[in-house]
């Protein structure tokens, strides 16, 4: 009844509406005067009562629903179980490696680098008078403060953030309360961020995320993932199977062969990562030094500050506006694309391999392949691969697209995106290597 009351008052095209009059009567059970209802509500009372018991069953569900969510969420701390992403949940062992480099954390820190290291290039201008050299005790303090930099430094900024409501601002006031107690440092607090727009600190902090994470966490995992490729090759040289085109059986190849194939591609790939320059910039405001020049003209701050950002380990773009042009992030990302869809088609062909009964995974003990078919191990582990892949690569995508496009200098808001989007490509990677190890040493190759 209550579903055909339902469908009449749909295929008439009327809204059935629950003013507060109604809600009223229906809770609190006053009669309706049938004679007080025009036309259309008579001809549709009937319905508002049917529905009337599953609408006050919705609302006492919600109420519900709502008291149980005030209640749990505030006793619900941080953990793998109540974190939002599976990232900083069940995968967090996965991509732990990479939490002091792409996390909130790591930006932080590397803005606290950036605005040190630009305060002691400030120190080694002549011209910039304010700023005299530092002795070895002050350049000791100062980088102190970068060595020694921890979570209770980062969680400080955030309390002053709390206050400034701007993140790079909070950053140089962290840096202005600390060195308050250093003589020499004291005298020249105002010349942190001399200069600088925030995205002059944020450019180099992203670029120097990217640059540690790629060399000291994923490259290291690809090398990884290329020489297992290549052992495999090695080892199976000999091992005869069907090659297979267009899904149909074709000639003869070996299993060292084809997999050779993905660790040469594999390999070209990361090469072309390795050559992708990451850059940075830091020319002010507007891209033309305009407060540089204003305060000290006779200084070739082109020259200070290519120098200043090749310091870092960065390449310098000279051609810039108020915000980097994230060209290379483009190059970069898309280069990851490519290595990504590689594991894919090799994650396609060794799940078509298994279920030609090529290869057979084999079981260990207490491991369960299928929750209801025991003699069954599911390939999920190429299946998950793929998936998370491909997530990646729509990430990748979108950024390479989205971030060298900007409306009259307006800086992308990089902190979230880029945080996500390593956090979620770091994650495919990482997660190849003991996957294929695995397949290494527990695959065997079923031949004659």
């Amino acid at each position: 009844m209550e579903l055909g009351a339902s469908s009449r008052v749909l295929s008439n095209n009327t809204l059935l509406r629950f003013s507060p009059e109604s809600t009223f009567r229906r809770r609190y059970q006053v009669p309706v005067n049938p004679t007080s209802l025009n036309h259309h509500q008579r001809r549709f009372s009937n319905a508002s009562f049917q529905l009337s018991n599953s609408y006050s069953i919705r609302e006492t569900t919600y109420k519900k629903v709502v008291n149980m969510s005030k209640v749990d969420s505030r006793e619900f701390e941080l953990s793998s179980l109540t974190a939002l992403s599976p990232l900083d949940g069940r995968y967090w062992s996965k991509v732990k490696d990479l939490a002091p480099y792409m996390s909130e954390y790591g930006l932080i820190y590397f803005r606290v680098l950036v605005e040190i290291k630009w305060l002691l290039k400030l120190s080694k201008i002549p011209e910039v008078t304010e700023v005299p050299s530092f002795s070895e005790e002050a350049k000791s303090y100062l980088q102190g403060l970068i060595d020694g930099f921890n979570m209770d430094d980062a969680l400080e900024v955030k309390n002053i953030e709390r206050v400034t409501n701007h993140d790079v601002k909070a950053v140089e006031y962290f840096l202005k309360q600390k060195c308050q107690s250093q003589p020499e440092i004291a005298k020249v607090l105002e010349f942190f961020h001399f200069a600088c727009t925030s995205e002059d600190i944020n450019n180099l902090a992203h670029a120097l995320m990217l640059k540690e994470a790629i060399n000291k966490v994923m490259f290291p995992v690809m090398d990884k993932l290329i020489k297992a490729l290549c052992e495999i090759a090695k080892d199976n040289a000999n091992i005869s199977m069907l090659s297979r085109t267009h899904g149909q059986p074709a000639s003869p190849t070996t299993l060292g062969k084809e997999i050779s194939v993905f660790a040469i591609r594999l390999g070209r790939e990361r090469q072309e990562i390795s050559q992708v320059e990451i850059m940075g910039k830091f020319a002010g405001a507007v891209g033309n030094y305009n407060a540089h020049l204003s305060a000290y003209p006779d200084v070739n701050w082109p020259q200070i500050t290519e120098d200043f950002v090749k310091s870092l380990g960065l390449s310098f773009n000279p051609y810039v506006t108020q915000i980097e042009t994230h060209d290379y992030m483009a190059k970069l990302f898309y280069a990851f694309v490519r290595f990504n869809n590689i594991l894919i088609d090799f994650d396609r062909d060794v799940w078509g391999y298994i279920s030609l009964a090529y290869f057979k995974q084999v079981t260990k003990a207490g491991e369960i392949g299928s929750s209801t078919m025991p003699h069954k191990v599911n390939p999920i582990d190429f299946e998950n691969s793929e998936g998370n892949l491909g997530k990646a690569n729509e990430d990748l995508s979108f950024l390479s697209m989205k971030l060298p496009i900007s409306r009259w200098q307006v800086r992308s808001n990089l902190t979230l995106l880029l945080i996500f989007f390593n956090f979620d490509l770091w994650l495919c990677l990482l997660r190849q290597v003991p996957w294929y190890l695995k397949f290494k040493s527990d695959l065997e190759c079923l031949h004659d």
